[in-house]
């Protein structure tokens, strides 16, 4: 990755903190009864709390080209509200939005202060998963700026400001994984974890956003932490210490790598006694959403390894299954559990 591209990654990310603040103290004042229910639910989840106690939901890209514009991209609804202060600025919005490229591995150095160029060597990021009136994906600047037009007639003003939501279409989650299924079959490969698996994963964290953050400061697409995955792959994988930038983080290729052979060392190293592969796989997917200490103390009212083992290698697959889904610690890897599992059949 280049200099001029890594600088604009952190550029990238502190834009959308900023936003994230502004767009707090902007939604506070909003009667969500003006929305409808998805628009409502994505604004909900960022009225009334400040940039700190806000929860930052890595489904969701927030950023602002302008003071006048603002722009929220939700991955796992399938949705994008654009919303400006007069109707030209909205048009230009939504056309910018259409057309632009905001996978990091397509930005280059020139679109660093104007962020949404057109690349003519690669189709807009939402290519296919946005069609028009026509139901036509929209790859050039007059179907974008038509498509426009229909948008922006049908408007309405909200809280001073114009606004229309964009709907991706049903499939756009299987057209978003598209993108990355290359990646996650080489580090299938590489690290001899499932591609189902890996994509199950990705989709469960960050509903495919590679620019993805959470509050924590997980990053990309599997959502890795800089200084606890991060510095576990290089240090076992590659063979020496050193915690990856966010830059390196945002990019897809080099993030599903780290992701995958974090899972690698979990399920050959801490995970390491579990007899059966499928239970092993289990505990894979819930140590990555909660750690493997948790597991051995969801099993072990001290946390020991050796007797949480013990009791897990007892068990059957469907009887191990039951226990991290109804009786894990962490209610939210409980869920998490539900959520892989049943994700990974779209992946087979």
């Amino acid at each position: 990755m280049s200099k001029y591209l890594c600088q604009l990654a952190i550029i990238f990310c502190s834009v959308i903190a900023i936003t994230l603040a502004s767009s707090a103290n902007a939604s506070s004042a909003l009667d969500l009864n003006d929305y409808e229910d998805d628009v409502a639910a994505l604004l909900l989840e960022y009225q009334g709390q400040d940039s700190y106690s806000r929860p930052i939901v890595p489904s969701v890209l927030v950023y602002k080209d302008t003071e006048q514009a603002s722009t929220y991209v939700d991955f796992k609804r399938g949705l994008i509200l654009v919303e400006t202060r007069t109707k030209a600025q909205l048009k230009e919005a939504v056309v910018q939005v259409l057309l632009t490229q905001i996978d990091p591995t397509v930005i280059d150095a020139q679109t660093a202060e104007d962020f949404g160029l057109i690349s003519k060597k690669k189709k807009p990021f939402f290519w296919g998963q946005v069609l028009d009136r026509d139901g036509k994906a929209i790859e050039f600047e007059w179907r974008a700026s038509r498509y426009a037009d229909y948008l922006v007639s049908k408007s309405k003003r909200s809280n001073s400001r114009f606004q229309v939501a964009i709907h991706m279409v049903k499939e756009h989650t299987t057209i978003a994984g598209n993108k990355y299924i290359n990646y996650a079959r080489s580090a299938s490969r590489k690290h001899g974890i499932s591609t189902d698996l890996i994509m199950a994963i990705i989709e469960t964290e960050s509903s495919f956003n590679p620019l993805a953050r959470s509050r924590s400061n997980a990053l990309g697409l599997m959502q890795i932490k800089a200084n606890t995955a991060g510095r576990d792959y290089f240090s076992i994988i590659q063979g020496y210490k050193h915690t990856p930038s966010s830059a390196y983080l945002y990019d897809p290729a080099k993030n599903i790598e780290v992701g995958t052979g974090y899972l690698k060392i979990l399920s050959t190293r801490y995970l390491k006694g579990i007899t059966h592969p499928k239970k092993r796989e289990y505990a894979v997917i819930s140590s990555y959403n909660g750690g493997a200490g948790n597991l051995w103390k969801s099993l072990d009212s001290r946390g020991n390894r050796t007797k949480a083992l013990a009791r897990i290698n007892k068990m059957t697959v469907s009887e191990f299954y039951w226990f991290l889904t109804n009786r894990h610690n962490r209610e939210e890897t409980r869920n998490y559990l539900k959520k892989v599992s049943s994700r990974q059949k779209k992946y087979l």
